[in-house]
Parts: C-alpha cells; structure tokens; sequence
C-alpha cells in the first residue's frame, strides 16, 4: 500500500470512531414510568436508596440509581391515589410509580434489575416499566417481573429474560449484558 493509501485508510477508521454508525441514527429520548409493589409481608417496606436497570435485547440501556419522587398508585390505608401528602415510598403493602427519561427502547424491555442499598431490607412484589405517550396515556413496555422476595444489599438482582430461560426466580446479575454496575 502507498503513502496516500495509507492515510486515506488512517483517515477513514478515524472517522469511524469519531462518527459510528447507529442502525438508521440515534433513538430518540422517551418517557418511561416504573411501577413497582412493595409487598405486604412484614417489615416489607423499606426507606433506602432503590435504583433499576432495564433494557431490551438490542442493548438500550435506562439506567436510574436512585428512584426519587414517586406517586403513590395505590395505599392499602386510603385507597387508591392519595394526594397532597408528602410521601416516600415503598411503603408495605403500596403500588408506586416512578417517571425517568432515557433512549427509547426499540425492543420490548427483557431485563430488569433493582438495587437496594441501606441498612433495612426490603421486599418487593412485582415491578413493571411503561412507556408516556406524549398525550399523557401511558402503555406497557416490559413483562411483569415478580420478585416476592427480600432484595439483597447493593447488588443488582432480577430477571434476564432476552437470551436465556433462567427460570422464575430472580437472580444477581452475573454479567453487564444487563447494564453497568
């Protein structure tokens, strides 16, 4: 290979890392809310940092390390959607809901991972991601994950469902294929 051949070779792979190619461009930014149970079994509830991870089999990747702000869905006290009080969350026995933006997924979201870290323990029962639509109404982008189990502490820990039939029960995750740490 020549002189010139060469730095046209040179100048072509460094376009290709300064420009990769991604499958018809970037996705664009979407909405999702994630509803979560907390189960009612005793000393369910928890007041400690909770994060998620989910994504699809394409690799899209939503990422939040702590869930803050949630609305209450459902307190077993009051009924349903209790208003104008200032709330936590994961509370025993309350469905809440928690909204974060990231890529759209292209996919149906297969895994979802929850980490818990603090000094109590937490037991949630199933846990769901929803995509907004821009008019408000919202519809289901993942299975519905069953955890019905305490959550172990600062470790991610779910459900693979895109590559593998790893069974019902929920898992730490064992590789990144799921997301970063």
């Amino acid at each position: 290979m020549d002189e010139s051949g060469k730095i046209l070779l040179s100048i072509t792979i460094a376009f290709l890392f300064i420009f990769p190619s991604t499958k018809g461009g970037p996705l664009p930014n979407c909405t999702y809310s994630i509803e979560i149970e907390t189960t009612c079994a005793p000393f369910a509830g928890t007041t400690n940092v909770v994060g998620v991870r989910f994504g699809d089999s394409d690799g899209n990747l939503i990422l939040v390390k702590h869930l803050k702000d949630p609305k209450l869905v459902y307190d077993p006290k009051d009924g349903v959607k209790k208003q104008g009080k200032s709330y936590g969350g994961f509370e025993r026995c309350a469905i809440d809901m928690f909204e974060t933006n990231g890529t759209c997924l292209s996919r149906w979201a297969c895994y979802l991972y929850l980490k818990r870290s603090g000094s109590d323990e937490w037991r949630p029962g199933w846990v769901k991601v929803l995509r907004r639509r821009e008019d408000g109404s919202v519809f289901p982008v993942s299975y519905m994950f069953y955890f019905r189990i305490f959550v172990p502490d600062n470790v991610w820990f779910g459900f693979n469902y895109c590559w593998s039939n790893r069974g019902s029960m929920p898992q730490m995750a064992t590789s990144l294929g799921g997301g970063p740490d």
